[in-house]
């Protein structure tokens, strides 16, 4: 058994809710979601996306995307070739109009049994925590610094900082019926009982960091409570973002 907690924020009266949210029972697009929970008892598929801000309609190519991944049959494998296909439907829908060229990142997870396929586009973020605590992230950032760094046009040096344009996004799912060559990530893992899967948009960890992510986590303790703690972290500084956090604890 999971249990699924999950819980959104705008950042504020002014900003639209541009994250959306398939927490396996209900698509969520919030202004301020309280934190909430429920079990699930089988295979499940969860996902974050968030809307490009820069792109023409953020909100409608995220909810559009959980929208069409949450009717996917969680009985099957999340596999990359599915999400290409989700991001044809958002070209077929949007493409050449009005909304032509809205984009959204997207984080997706199905869990079965004792582990978890992840895919990502963009930098939504999947971390796993083991039953002891130890956090990893089993997604991949898809920013400008990560395809140079992979490039070998960039060599990472511990402490230097780089300019807010390269954290900018390199791939998402977009409305345009010309990209379709966008980068997929994924990855599969054991999730085994007492263990946990975060989804989260950069919401979260653009918020607190890793470390506070890391740092907040507590071994053992109900999903509904954890996820409060990280939304309690982001509100300390101010919400400077939308924020969808979506966390997943095996039971049994």
């Amino acid at each position: 058994m999971l249990e699924v907690a999950y819980t959104q924020h705008s950042g504020g009266p002014s900003h639209l809710q541009q994250d959306a949210m398939w927490n396996g029972q209900t698509i969520l697009q919030a202004r301020n979601a309280r934190v909430a929970a429920h079990i699930e008892g089988g295979s499940v598929s969860l996902a974050v996306a968030d809307g490009v801000a820069a792109s023409i309609r953020p909100a409608r190519a995220s909810r559009f995307v959980v929208e069409a991944l949450s009717r996917l049959d969680s009985r099957d494998r999340l596999t990359g070739r599915q999400i290409r296909e989700i991001q044809a439907q958002l070209a077929d829908k949007y493409a050449g109009g009005e909304s032509h060229g809205s984009s959204t990142t997207l984080v997706a997870a199905r869990v079965a049994q004792n582990h978890c396929e992840i895919v990502n586009v963009g930098d939504s973020r999947a971390y796993v925590f083991n039953a002891e605590g130890d956090c990893r992230q089993i997604s991949e950032d898809h920013t400008i610094l990560n395809a140079l760094i992979s490039s070998g046009e960039i060599i990472p040096e511990e402490g230097v900082e780089y300019s807010d344009m390269y954290q900018g996004l390199a791939h998402c799912l977009t409305a345009d019926t010309e990209e379709y060559g966008f980068a997929l990530h994924f990855q599969e893992s054991a999730l085994t009982k007492g263990s946990g899967l975060l989804l989260c948009s950069d919401g979260l960890h653009d918020a607190i960091g890793d470390k506070g992510i890391r740092e907040l986590y507590q071994v053992g303790r109900p999903a509904m409570d954890q996820v409060e703690r990280w939304r309690k972290a982001v509100i300390e500084v101010g919400v400077p973002d939308n924020l969808s956090i979506l966390f997943a604890r095996r039971l049994a």
